[in-house]
């Protein structure tokens, strides 16, 4: 979040129904790496936290953000809290000489309160990266300011998994796992059966290797580990261990690595994977095997 003119707080404010939310995070996501000041829920959790909902949504789409974006649906039209940020969005545009709510379709349902006059964007045409380049142009946000390279990188929200990427692109950042348990891995080249493994991204607080030949059932201690340094070069069958700055642990098993340079038509790294969602040090639990 960033404070923007007068006493508004957002660019724009994001109001859709629980059954869209993947898209609309994705669409969330891009904007906050794009510079724009979004809010979305999940983006203040901990803001909101003991707040009541109702008084601080109606100041959120009344007062505090420039735009407000509806994501129309079925299933917005018959929400509780959607119905709540349209109502507060609707009156706010009544004081505005241009416009403030941008609405947006995943069907044709029709919204009360909403002129049909009103030009929307039909999403169905359109992916989340697209609707977000539109967003920015409506807002005035110059996209010219933003890296490309800062694009957010891939990633696999779940606590266990197996990722497949190419290392070579988003300067070698895959994301794994969300929230308080998010870790923005970045790797780069080292050769066809090692790679480095650096702990620069914000979310991560330090990179370790486990001992070589080790298995993950082994690992009853993650702390013990040693994080001292910013980069780590793992080989192929080797165990990574991460520690994100909110001091989760994951596991990385390196499985296969690529490397154009040799004998490979491609940069490429996979790798399964673990998250201690449950905060402790210790992987030997069955479970997780």
């Amino acid at each position: 979040m960033r404070e923007v003119s007068g006493s508004k707080q957002y660019d724009v404010a994001l109001s859709f129904a629980g059954e869209d939310r993947e898209y609309v995070r994705s669409i969330a996501e891009n904007l906050k790496t794009k510079g724009v000041g979004v809010f979305y829920d999940d983006f203040e959790k901990v803001a909101l936290w003991g707040e009541n909902l109702t008084e601080r949504f109606v100041d959120i789409y009344m007062k505090r953000a420039r735009h407000a974006v509806l994501f129309i649906s079925e299933h917005y039209r018959d929400k509780v809290w959607s119905r709540l940020e349209r109502r507060a969005a609707l009156a706010r545009a009544l004081t505005e000489d241009q416009a403030y709510i941008l609405p947006a379709r995943f069907d044709d349902t029709e919204i009360t309160g909403l002129l049909p006059t009103v030009a929307y964007i039909d999403l169905r045409r359109l992916s989340p990266a697209e609707f977000s380049v539109m967003i920015c142009e409506k807002i005035g946000h110059d996209l010219s300011q933003t890296k490309a390279n800062l694009l957010p990188p891939p990633q696999s929200r779940t606590p266990t998994g197996t990722a497949t990427f190419d290392y070579s692109n988003f300067d070698g950042r895959f994301c794994i796992g969300a929230d308080v348990c998010l870790f923005e891995t970045m790797w780069s080249k080292a050769g066809d059966t090692s790679i480095h493994c650096c702990n620069d991204p914000q979310s991560i607080k330090g990179v370790a290797l486990a001992p070589r030949g080790a298995e993950l059932l082994d690992i009853t201690d993650a702390s013990t580990l040693d994080y001292t340094s910013r980069c780590r070069t793992p080989e192929e069958g080797r165990i990574v261990i991460l520690q994100n700055s909110n001091s989760f642990f994951a596991a990385l098993h390196i499985l296969d690595i690529k490397d154009d340079t040799r004998s490979d038509d491609r940069d490429e790294l996979t790798f399964r994977y673990w998250i201690l969602t449950d905060g402790s040090e210790d992987f030997s639990r069955s479970n997780l095997a």
